[in-house]
């Protein structure tokens, strides 16, 4: 009887719960919206940002060298999640069923996992611009929760005679713990590298 309450109890109140969470999250991106807008328009007429903000119109090879590190830090909320879970289908209790979560290891709802490394692509969008992902490993080492803020970071660790980068990658929360690490293996387009 105790779990045919439960599951009333979600159905009936989850909507309103992932209501005010969705209008908190919506209210937290706008507060970041400003500065990805920014790099969608420098996209759309074709700047480049190399790194920071500083912008050229026609990357070069000098760009790309080992060493060269960005991140970029988020806060993670349950509209994310919830937008998350929609862009990607996965509808996993463990990310929206409070009740199911609390009785797990994670003592409660945690984000998506990809979602948490989908910061990956806009470090390496702008690390490393006009490249392409060939392959990547993860591994998530710790949760993340709504109100986490995460910075990823990407670093060029090798950069070989055939345009092949190697870029490390982490994620960490306001505590200084890595929540995912992982490797990415990107090619420098040579229609515009050469």
């Amino acid at each position: 009887m105790r779990q045919l309450t439960e599951a009333w109890a979600n159905w009936a109140f989850g909507p309103m719960f992932m209501f005010e969470k969705l209008m908190t999250g919506i209210l937290d991106w706008q507060r970041e919206t400003p500065e990805a807008f920014g790099r969608l328009l420098a996209s759309l007429y074709g700047v480049e940002l190399n790194g920071y903000g500083t912008g050229t119109r026609v990357p070069t090879a000098a760009d790309l060298y080992v060493g060269k590190t960005l991140t970029h830090t988020k806060t993670m909320t349950d509209a994310g999640t919830l937008y998350f879970g929609f862009l990607s289908n996965d509808f996993n209790p463990l990310h929206f069923n409070e009740a199911l979560a609390q009785k797990t290891r994670f003592k409660g709802r945690i984000a998506h996992g990809y979602h948490t490394a989908s910061l990956f692509s806009g470090v390496l969008a702008e690390l490393c611009p006009w490249c392409v992902y060939l392959r990547q490993e993860m591994e998530f080492t710790a949760p993340v929760r709504a109100s986490d803020r995460i910075t990823a970071t990407g670093v060029i660790e090798e950069v070989d005679e055939r345009g092949v980068l190697t870029v490390g990658l982490r994620c960490t929360n306001q505590r200084g713990e890595v929540v995912v690490r992982g490797k990415a293996i990107l090619k420098k387009l040579k229609e515009v590298y050469d």
